[in-house]
């Protein structure tokens, strides 16, 4: 199970403490561990809940689960990145008719590259969305790619596909 929230951008991590006490009712002091390419619970919860972060201006997007997640979060600008879609791959800028189709892709591959802790400097030439589904190398990955489109922008989230938004 994932919660899922959009919230102001403001005490992120006292954000992500709350949900995984209310949502997953844990009442031991909550530790984050930032000694890891990716931010952790550490303590009692190392390892058997994970989170991610993303901010865009004032918004934030924070999932908080009991398997592996990632998640990314862009608004939409009007227009279309041009030196970053020249990157992509032939198959995905065909695909790419305006910015919510170029904002799928984009944080499709953020929210995957989150989950895993890695770096989109490193990746984004190795990494492919089409048809749904993230291929890193040329294989498809076997994590589910969640889009929760809003007013004005796109949330992503990789990993879990049984998702509650909640408030926070």
């Amino acid at each position: 199970m994932t919660y899922f929230a959009l919230t102001k951008n403001i005490n992120l991590y006292q954000k992500v403490t709350e949900i995984l006490d209310l949502k997953f009712n844990c009442k031991r002091a909550i530790e984050i561990d930032f000694s890891h390419p990716k931010p952790a619970f550490g303590g009692a919860y190392a390892g058997v809940y994970d989170f991610s972060i993303s901010h865009s201006g004032d918004l934030a997007a924070i999932a908080v689960s009991d398997k592996k997640i990632g998640c990314d979060l862009e608004l939409l600008k009007g227009k279309i990145r041009a030196a970053v879609l020249k990157r992509f791959a032939d198959d995905e800028m065909s695909a790419i008719k305006c910015e919510r189709d170029f904002l799928e892709n984009w944080t499709a591959k953020e929210a995957f590259i989150k989950m895993n802790g890695g770096s989109i400097a490193l990746l984004l030439k190795r990494l492919k969305y089409v048809d749904g589904h993230i291929c890193l190398d040329e294989r498809v990955q076997s994590c589910p790619i969640v889009h929760l489109p809003f007013e004005g922008g796109i949330a992503c989230l990789c990993g879990d596909d049984d998702i509650k938004i909640c408030n926070i």
